[in-house]
């Protein structure tokens, strides 16, 4: 099949374009990621169509006024319609959510092509209303995401919980993909504990994360703290017993949850975070909220004990469950491995898979 994929950033889609092309489809890849950064992660050059050039002119506008959130939106404008203009024609179009819109309508329209959301997180209305965000909002950008739920055929997930949110919304189960994302297993694989860090936190030190029931976790039962990444909305503590580094390329992560005996991720709403699917890969017990998608690669694992999942989002608990995953680390000798033969489950390999046996199954029932 022809397939034509459409992104902005790398993201997971850049995955998904390589493992497509790796089972014999007809792959672009139209972002505006350059050529020669994702021919490192695997992707044909004849299969990238970047367009960094109309980009880079909003990206820079972006940095120079941050609060001018309109950039954004002009810039999704734009290359909707670059796309929907100079896009080839297709079979399949999987697109970034509250990005693509017109080029969704060409590719149903004039290719006939079967057309495919790519959502991160739960409902957009779900979301919002979780940060009590829902009036303050851009009504445009709520209007458009509405819209691409019903214009495209299927929108491809990564969680129950968020398959859930969905469902509430009256979006019926027979339009959504639901399939885990997976990891890099030349970049992340079973560690040594050097044990320096009883937790660590990675990704975007924010509120929304719950990086501040960590914070004061960390203060009530004396846990040393890593945290790799960027500081978002919150100001890292000063306290002695938590350390930050910024963000760090993703092959050099592997070093990092090498220092801590557990990852945590108290998050208010995740859709499904890689993170912890490479803490999985690299032997760390995991503690995680009911909205990270941690559950759903438990249920994946054959010994479940070392995923814990958050019975509610509060400092007891989340200190209970931390104390109780540091105790599995404590029985962990040598290199750390509780995956074993599940990791098959967790690979880009197997994500591929399960999308391109949903495109087979889906194909001609359109």
């Amino acid at each position: 099949m022809k397939i034509n994929i459409a992104s902005t950033h790398r993201f997971h889609l850049l995955d998904l374009a390589r493992e497509l092309e790796r089972q014999g489809h007809d792959v672009k890849f139209y972002s505006y990621v350059p050529t020669q950064r994702c021919t490192q992660f695997g992707l044909n050059k004849k299969s990238c169509h970047s367009f960094t050039w109309i980009a880079l002119p909003f990206l820079l506008l972006e940095r120079i006024l941050p609060q001018y959130i309109k950039i954004n939106r002009w810039r999704n404008i734009v290359i909707d319609y670059y796309i929907s203009l100079f896009m080839r024609p297709c079979d399949i179009y999987i697109s970034l959510g509250s990005v693509y819109k017109q080029s969704i309508i060409k590719a149903k329209k004039k290719y006939k092509a079967i057309t495919i959301l790519e959502w991160g997180s739960k409902h957009i209305i779900e979301q919002l209303t979780m940060f009590n965000k829902l009036n303050v909002y851009p009504q445009y950008n709520l209007k458009r995401e509405l819209e691409e739920y019903k214009l495209v055929d299927y929108i491809s997930i990564a969680t129950d919980h968020v398959k859930q949110s969905f469902l509430k919304h009256n979006i019926p189960e027979s339009k959504l993909l639901v399939n885990p994302y997976g990891v890099d297993l030349t970049q992340f694989y079973p560690t040594k504990l050097n044990n320096n860090f009883d937790i660590i936190m990675v990704g975007g030190w924010r509120k929304e994360k719950g990086c501040d029931l960590l914070i004061e976790t960390c203060r009530k039962y004396n846990f040393s703290l890593l945290h790799v990444g960027s500081l978002v909305n919150m100001e890292f503590p000063q306290d002695t017993n938590m350390k930050h580094y910024d963000a760090v390329n993703q092959c050099e992560l592997i070093k990092y949850y090498a220092q801590a005996k557990v990852f945590v991720l108290p998050s208010r709403a995740e859709g499904l975070a890689m993170v912890q699917v490479q803490a999985l890969a690299c032997g760390l017990p995991i503690v995680c909220s009911k909205e990270t998608g941690g559950r759903d690669l438990r249920d994946l694992l054959t010994e479940k004990k070392w995923i814990i999942e958050m019975k509610e989002l509060t400092i007891h608990e989340l200190g209970v469950c931390i104390t109780e995953a540091i105790k599995l680390s404590e029985t962990q000798q040598g290199i750390r491995n509780y995956v074993h033969d599940d990791i098959n489950k967790f690979t880009w390999e197997a994500y591929g898979k399960r999308y391109n046996d949903f495109l087979k199954q889906h194909y001609y029932e359109i």
